[in-house]
């Protein structure tokens, strides 16, 4: 990209020395043009490394914004005076039919300060542009990585005691079959939490992550959690964030669970609504306490991650119920995965047995309400 920058720059310099040169009349005004091309360009990449390396120290940040306009103001003027002492050199030594000397010097250096000095300056402008452009993507990206990164290492220490303790006490009762499948799932949440390979997966592979969630934290509250999907099928290839769900879903069981015995009841949408994908998680649980503005990690980190993957085009929600319990609402675009997606191709040991389960227990629902 700073390759094609630079030659689109120097393209535009040299149309514009030939437009001068055929103003002056000046006997071969391409053949100028062409010849001072390359020099150009070379001049443009020495100034690209000379902004990306103002722009490390003088990087426009809130305590220097001031020093460093002053700083990038100074380097453009800089600029245009070096790229014009170079181009006269050239021109003067070797196209001019004149032999060279200081009055020649001064006066072509004079027209062509004239002509090329505001041209040049913007280049600079250009370049630093898209310096600062390219560094904010690289930024973006990274702050992404690094709150995946972060909501990896918060699944909650006690979500594993609590599970090491419902599988102990599985093998205590001898209920082999409940272990085997408890750890199983265990080793598939663990090998998606920890995957770094993708920040998006398809809706469906996140419902496999969830599907282990949840089955695990079925042991820990039996028959008082009860979970119900409500899926579109064109929405199960759909593009979400990884671990979108579970940070929600971890929120809703532990502090969504009523303390006499009542079972909790949960429910997941997803829809396509045009051009986004509309998902929803509501529960029966207490709901968010009266006069609530501050939100938890799970939704504070949420909310960052879409809006840092899609910006203005995605929302997030949340609330209370009219008939209690309460709701959080994504919104993103709708965006279709593109091949086998990473995270259920890594799936083995029932896993992607457990991805078809989960395609059919969908259309199966979806099948029983129409």
């Amino acid at each position: 990209m700073v390759a094609v920058a630079c030659t689109l720059l120097a393209s535009s310099h040299s149309i514009n020395i030939y437009t001068y040169s055929s103003q002056v009349h000046y006997a071969q005004p391409l053949t100028l043009a062409l010849v001072l091309m390359p020099a150009t360009w070379v001049m443009m990449v020495a100034c690209w490394l000379i902004v990306v390396r103002l722009a490390q120290i003088y990087t426009f940040a809130s305590q220097q914004r001031s020093r460093s306009a002053v700083i990038h103001v100074a380097a453009g003027l800089g600029f245009a005076v070096a790229h014009n002492i170079v181009l006269t050199l050239i021109f003067i030594f070797f196209l001019s039919p004149q032999a060279p000397d200081f009055d020649q010097f001064v006066s072509r250096f004079r027209s062509s300060f004239e002509y090329h000095f505001f041209q040049n300056v913007l280049a600079y402008g250009a370049l630093l542009a898209l310096h600062l452009a390219l560094r904010d993507s690289d930024l973006r990206a990274q702050l992404a990585d690094a709150r995946l990164t972060a909501l990896r290492a918060q699944l909650n220490p006690h979500f594993f005691f609590n599970t090491l303790n419902a599988v102990s006490t599985l093998a205590l009762q001898g209920r082999r079959d409940d272990v085997a499948e408890i750890v199983g799932r265990l080793g598939d949440l663990m090998r998606t939490a920890l995957d770094k390979a993708a920040q998006e997966v398809s809706l469906s592979a996140e419902l496999v992550f969830v599907e282990d969630y949840l089955a695990i934290q079925r042991v820990r509250f039996g028959d008082q959690l009860n979970v119900q999907k409500s899926i579109a099928p064109e929405t199960l290839d759909a593009v979400v964030p990884s671990l979108m769900l579970q940070p929600i879903l971890e929120n809703v069981v532990e502090h969504g669970m009523h303390g006499d015995g009542r079972p909790l009841s949960i429910v997941i949408t997803a829809l396509r609504r045009g051009d986004e994908l509309l998902v929803e998680v509501t529960d029966s649980g207490p709901g968010f306490a009266a006069g609530q503005h501050r939100e938890g990690i799970g939704l504070a980190n949420t909310r960052a991650r879409v809006e840092e993957l899609y910006g203005t085009r995605s929302r997030l929600e949340y609330g209370n119920l009219p008939d209690g319990g309460a709701s959080v609402r994504i919104s993103i675009p709708f965006r279709v995965v593109p091949a086998i997606d990473p995270h259920a191709a890594e799936r083995h040991d029932g896993g992607l047995d457990r991805a078809m389960i989960v395609h059919e227990t969908l259309a199966r629902d979806d099948a029983v309400r129409s």
